[in-house]
């Protein structure tokens, strides 16, 4: 059993991520990728964490923060190559061959994951949101912003996470047609819906 999940930032899509997979005894890839992908080309996975910011574009904050660790290997151009091209290939292959690894159950949030891992039958793409309203709230909770701030930052990611998928995928990020499940968190907490998402993939499952 595998779960894809994408997300709209503050929709609760990690909170239920992290939630199916205790619930469900998964494998978790989430920030996990960024240390996989980090040691696959050399840099310092501690280092690549800690600059691991909410807003900014996975592949965009992963190169931005190895170039700063090492500035005059850049300079001079005998880094390896990690453009964000090859940072989305590495990225898709880690996704694919913990997927293929039959492990056991795995959740995957974001990265693309429900596109790539369409097909499978073995797998139930979800998407995860909220009303812009709720979302601005949520993140003034976490994070003691402003309603301004919480406009920007979300409005940001979403472009991000818009223009990744489109450039990198070919597709539009929110099409529900990607998805099997598409669950609005408004409402309905992560808890009820973790419910509802480790029922339909256990159908999902059955039907292999």
């Amino acid at each position: 059993m595998i779960i894809a999940i994408g997300r709209e930032l503050c929709a609760g899509g990690r909170l239920l991520g992290e939630l199916l997979a205790r619930l469900a005894g998964a494998e978790l890839l989430d920030h996990q990728i960024v240390d996989l992908v980090a040691a696959r080309i050399g840099a310092p996975s501690a280092y690549v964490r800690a600059h691991d910011e909410a807003v900014e574009g996975f592949a965009e904050r992963l190169f931005r923060v190895i170039s700063a660790a090492y500035p005059e290997a850049y300079a001079a151009g005998t880094l390896p190559d990690w453009s964000e091209e090859r940072l989305v290939q590495l990225t898709a292959a880690i996704i694919r061959e913990h997927a293929d690894a039959g492990r056991g159950p795995l959740v995957v949030i974001g990265r693309g994951a429900p596109v790539l891992l369409r097909g499978r039958r073995d797998t139930l793409r979800v998407f995860v949101t909220a009303p812009v309203e709720s979302r601005v709230q949520r993140m003034r909770d976490r994070t003691g912003c402003s309603a301004e701030e919480a406009v920007r930052d979300i409005k940001r990611s979403d472009q991000q996470r818009q223009a990744y998928m489109a450039q990198h995928y070919g597709v539009n990020w929110r099409d529900p047609a990607l998805y099997d499940l598409v669950v609005n968190t408004e409402r309905v907490g992560v808890e009820v819906w973790a419910a509802v998402v480790l029922d339909t993939a256990r159908h999902v499952q059955a039907d292999e």
